[in-house]
């Protein structure tokens, strides 16, 4: 390969070329966005800078449905997942693509933390290897990995074993929601029942979000700006009301999910802002690696004793954290690094019959 198409693959931000399902993306580019904003925040706070309590507000009012949307949207192709692996293949798919990467970059932070403590705002010791699999909320970014993993795992399972339709796997995620305060600080199974329903509301809602006439009808930009004072008012009412139930919270946080998604249909429609779709279609490694290349950055600066306004360094640990992450993802492609990524399980060949999954 010529150098210049080197570079040009390295660093382009083209959007994918087939635009099926590009509004898919677009949500989770503003999602891990939302995500990134929120790390990039923290990180500030601890290392002592002087953050503006809007931009807590902010973040505060956009923490809440940013992770229920992720669930939803892989809640959304569950079906042709499954129908298309069979049960043995989607657990082995999940395996490689969120287990595998999550025990690995554990393993890598975890003990770069350790090494390198005295740089970093939390200090680990090698007990916090058992947080891996018991708190992996500790973990930082990487928890949703496994809460992810487990989900999809013990959804497929009640699918194929139990026979359970999407509508009586919603109604078991809204019993596991209830259990949720019997969890304890085990986060391994706090992330189970608070994310189940909405991966199994995902599940139910697919043939409506896929439907053409109705995205048609939810891709109006004048319905968007109807709806954004009213997410507002709801966001700001749940930030103010901390103490509400989880299932009332849990409702309340829909909105703005489906507000993500109306915008994101309004601007796959119209191509549009499609560097959201390409950060999107690499949300994925977006969350595995921006906290560490976010770091760097802040040493460096710190280190050189920049003085910059804690907005603007805002905007730059983000803009940084989410394009250099996809640039070292495809680095580490081009280099026969891909391990670092996925698994080395292989998929099965295996006979998918009808009965295979019921929806």
């Amino acid at each position: 390969m010529k150098l210049h198409e080197t570079v040009k693959q390295l660093f382009s931000f083209s959007p994918p070329s087939t635009q099926r399902y590009a509004w898919v993306d677009y949500a989770k580019g503003i999602a891990i966005i939302f995500v990134t904003y929120r790390h990039v925040i923290y990180g500030l706070l601890y290392a002592g800078a002087y953050i503006n309590p809007v931009l807590m507000d902010i973040n505060e009012m956009m923490y809440g449905f940013r992770m229920p949307l992720f669930f939803f949207l892989s809640g959304l192709f569950f079906a042709s997942s499954l129908r298309k692996r069979g049960s043995r293949n989607f657990f082995i798919n999940k395996v490689n693509t969120l287990l595998y990467p999550y025990l690995l970059w554990c393993l890598i932070q975890t003990t770069l933390q350790i090494i390198f403590s005295q740089y970093t705002n939390h200090k680990l010791g090698f007990m916090n290897y058992l947080d891996i699999l018991i708190h992996p909320r500790s973990m930082f970014q990487q928890w949703y990995l496994l809460a992810l993993f487990n989900v999809s795992v013990l959804y497929m399972f009640t699918t194929v074993v139990f026979k359970l339709n999407a509508f009586a796997q919603l109604l078991l995620g809204l019993g596991l929601m209830a259990l949720k305060p019997y969890t304890g600080d085990i986060s391994t199974l706090t992330d189970i029942t608070l994310y189940y329903a909405f991966f199994a509301l995902g599940h139910l809602s697919v043939a409506f979000f896929f439907e053409e006439k109705v995205q048609q009808q939810l891709a109006s930009p004048k319905k968007i700006l109807l709806l954004t004072p009213v997410f507002i008012a709801v966001q700001y009412f749940c930030m103010i009301h901390p103490e509400l139930n989880i299932f009332y919270i849990s409702v309340l946080t829909l909105l703005g999910g489906v507000l993500v998604i109306m915008i994101s249909m309004v601007l796959a429609n119209s191509r549009k802002l499609q560097f959201l779709q390409v950060i999107g279609n690499y949300s994925l490694y977006i969350y595995l690696l921006h906290l560490g290349i976010i770091f760097i950055c802040r040493r460096l600066l710190y280190e050189g004793h920049f003085h910059i306004r804690g907005s603007v360094l805002i905007l730059i640990f983000m803009a940084t954290g989410i394009y250099f992450s996809i640039v070292l993802y495809r680095l580490c492609v081009m280099l026969g690094m891909k391990f670092l990524f996925v698994g080395p399980f292989k998929e099965r060949r295996e006979p998918v019959t009808a009965n295979t999954l019921r929806t």
